[in-house]
């Protein structure tokens, strides 16, 4: 920004509230949304007013083009309520009246003393008492511009307090400048509540920063993905193949359950979700249920983690001798037989076990849920294979 430009002598405007119109083009959630600031007292890239031909009457001649907007210091010989005297460095007189003072009007007395150096951008030449008209606020801003151009170019973090919100954001005073965060930029999850953000203060990046417009877009999106990437990595690296864990299933799909860990979220696939057999997640847990997990495997370069509920329980089929008889529900039917629920694990009944005569269906002896007694042939914990009859147990 060049030297010589200041900005429009007005008092700030902007109105931030639920209607704000500033923030209505931000549509792009990825991208900071266009924002049209509010027009700022001070701004640094309008031409400050003159005081030209017709200020004659008050014995005011006009300013040479290369003082406005100058930035001037002086030291202060005197003070009142009203305004504070200075003698620049060039040696004529200069004055900042307390409007231009802060933007706050705070009275001079009580900010400065005798002998302080103080800046301002020139206003005009001189007032009808012959002193050089500055503004300190203009000043302030201008150099609130520039720290803020350099910020934007290292890249570097600037604290700033939430101080309004609009509809798609908030707007944060940083740096002696206002500007707007999306809430796209604001959280990793947009939140529902902007006011509950006032008041408080985050570190921000810069997204975007057009001085020619006055607009300053910052988000801290990229800072909480770093965090959150740090969070994953840490907890990652923290996981031991065969501990548990305490967590929360955040999801369900026809494959398994999501389960959060604090920050990382884990697989239960379905065949680990219980020893029998699941049809659908959703039969066995739901949404938000809190369960424990033992952790299978982990894959930290792919942030990837496997877990299983199921194994926390004692294996139903370990308990399974052979030639035992057992009772349960006929669970489901298929063309080559019937299977049984023993309490956890499944068995098949082949058709030729079916009964003692031949069977071409197995609807034609047995039906879903009806109780049957079984006599156990063979168990394979290595397949998880056992096999029934229900012509044995009878003939038995």
């Amino acid at each position: 920004m060049a030297d010589d430009v200041v900005p429009d002598d007005q008092t700030p405007s902007e109105t931030v509230g639920e209607t704000d119109e500033s923030d209505a083009a931000a549509s792009d959630p990825e991208v900071a949304a266009r924002v049209e600031p509010a027009v700022l007292a001070d701004s640094p890239l309008v031409p400050p007013p003159m005081v030209g031909d017709s200020a004659v009457a008050g014995g005011v001649r006009p300013p040479a083009e290369t003082d406005a907007g100058r930035v001037v210091g002086g030291t202060v010989h005197g003070i009142s309520a009203d305004e504070i005297d200075l003698v620049l460095d060039d040696g004529r007189p200069a004055v900042i009246h307390r409007r231009n003072f802060d933007a706050d009007g705070t009275d001079p007395t009580t900010a400065v003393t005798i002998g302080d150096r103080l800046e301002g951008a020139v206003l005009s030449r001189e007032d009808p008492k012959n002193r050089v008209v500055l503004s300190r606020t203009w000043a302030q801003k201008k150099q609130a511009w520039k720290t803020m151009r350099g910020i934007a170019e290292r890249k570097d973090l600037v604290d700033g307090t939430v101080v309004g919100v609009s509809k798609r954001g908030v707007v944060v005073e940083a740096g002696g400048l206002r500007g707007f965060v999306p809430s796209s930029h604001l959280e990793l999850t947009p939140p529902e509540n902007l006011k509950a953000f006032v008041g408080q203060q985050f570190p921000f990046r810069v997204l975007e920063l057009d001085l020619a417009k006055e607009r300053l877009v910052l988000s801290r999106r990229a800072l909480l993905m770093k965090e959150q990437r740090k969070v994953v990595h840490d907890l990652l690296t923290s996981l031991v193949v065969g501990e548990e864990r305490t967590g929360v299933v955040s999801s369900l799909a026809e494959y398994g359950a999501f389960v959060e860990l604090g920050g990382l979220t884990g697989l239960v696939h379905v065949s680990e979700l219980a020893w029998g057999r699941v049809q659908r997640p959703g039969d066995v847990l739901t949404v938000g249920q809190e369960v424990t997990v033992k952790v299978l495997d982990v894959k930290v370069k792919r942030k990837r983690v496997s877990l299983s509920i199921r194994q926390l329980a004692p294996d139903p089929i370990a308990q399974i001798e052979v030639d035992s008889i057992m009772v349960g529900p006929v669970t489901r039917l298929v063309d080559f037989g019937a299977f049984v629920d023993l309490g956890g694990t499944e068995g098949l009944v082949h058709l030729s076990e079916l009964a003692e005569h031949r069977v071409f269906t197995p609807e034609e002896v047995v039906s879903p849920g009806e109780q049957v007694r079984v006599k156990v042939l063979k168990v394979d914990k290595r397949r998880r294979r056992v096999e029934l009859s229900i012509r044995r147990a009878v003939s038995g």
